[in-house]
Formats: C-alpha cells, sequence, structure tokens
C-alpha cells in the first residue's frame, strides 16, 4: 500500500514539474487567455472526388494523383494475379466440359454415369472458381477507388507531435476552500 502511494506521489511531482500555469481572466462574459494559433496547410491539396474519379477511368490512377506511387505496382500485380486464374480456371472448365460432351456423345450403354458425375461436379467446380475470380477483380478495382478517396481526405490532416494527449496533474481549490488534487487530460487542437 505505501509503495503504491509513493509511487503515485512520484508521478504526481514528475508530472507537476512540467505543468505550466495559465493565467485565465474573465472579462464582461469572455474567457481571457492564451489564444489559438490556426496553422494553414501551406501543401498541396488532394481533392478526394477528383482522386476517386481518376481511378474509376484508370485503376491506379487515383493513387498517383495522392502521391502514394508504391501502390500500383501492388494494385496491378493483384489484378495480373487475379486474370491469370481467370484464364488457369477457364482452361479447367472448358476441358471438363469437353469430356462431359464427350462421354455423353456415347451410346448410351456406352457411357459411364460415375465419369459424367465427375465430369460435371468438376466442370462446376472450375466455372464457379473462375466467376469467383472475376468477382475478385471487381472488388479490387472497388477497392482502389475506395483507397484513393480516403486516401485524398486523409492526407490534409495535421499529424504532427503536437496532437498526442497530454496527462497533467491539477492541483486547484474548489469554490467551498477545499484543495484537490487530480489529473488532466488534454488534446491540443490548432495549438
Amino acid at each position: 500500500m505505501r509503495s503504491a502511494l509513493f509511487a503515485f506521489l512520484f508521478l504526481v511531482l514528475v508530472f507537476s514539474a512540467n505543468a505550466q500555469n495559465r493565467v485565465i481572466a474573465v472579462q464582461d462574459d469572455v474567457i481571457l487567455g492564451d489564444t489559438v494559433k490556426i496553422k494553414r496547410n501551406t501543401g498541396k491539396y488532394y481533392d478526394p472526388r477528383k482522386a476517386a474519379r481518376r481511378s474509376a477511368i484508370i485503376p491506379g490512377w487515383g493513387q498517383i494523383y495522392n502521391d502514394s506511387w508504391w501502390k500500383v505496382p501492388v494494385l496491378y500485380g493483384g489484378f495480373g494475379v487475379a486474370v491469370y486464374f481467370v484464364f488457369l480456371n477457364d482452361q479447367y472448365f472448358h476441358e471438363f466440359k469437353t469430356l462431359l460432351a464427350q462421354e455423353n456423345s456415347k451410346a448410351p450403354q456406352d457411357r459411364n454415369e460415375n465419369l459424367i458425375r465427375t465430369y460435371s461436379r468438376k466442370a462446376d467446380t472450375w466455372r464457379n472458381n473462375r466467376d469467383l475470380v472475376v468477382l475478385t477483380m471487381v472488388g479490387i478495382y472497388g477497392l482502389q477507388i475506395i483507397d484513393a478517396t480516403v486516401d485524398a481526405h486523409l492526407k490534409g490532416f495535421n499529424v504532427d507531435e503536437d496532437l498526442a494527449l497530454n496527462l497533467k496533474p491539477k492541483f486547484g481549490v474548489i469554490s467551498n476552500g477545499t484543495p484537490f488534487i487530480g489529473f488532466k487530460l488534454t488534446l491540443p487542437i490548432g495549438q
């Protein structure tokens, strides 16, 4: 119990060393004190609509507009792998479809029903896989548009070190004269 109390007091003393005293006055119902300085973004402005439109026209163009060049090879690599699997699945689909047609073209007494079921099932599986990969390509296309839009939105946000949450000790007196010790959690925005 004592060690926890000493640890708490030690933390209070450490945090109080960094505490700042600010004088705030009230005049005509207006709080006077420190002013907030607004930083203007002097860098490039990224328009989310323009990024989305460009990505919809040519995949990757929105990422280039947002200066996220590294995403373009990843995007086209994903499209390339998807196209490869579309052709691979389509090839196997047509192969088993041909085998099924050959087996069905035989005389009824020469047909092997097990082979017909097997070829039919495998042809359906490869067709389903091909269709799923095509849907995956549509998903990649949609995600790259969303990525370009969100990236353009987030490029304008301030991510300075000043945006960290600060935990500081708070000492004061309540209106009835009772002193108190506490913590103050602040998020400096716009300073």
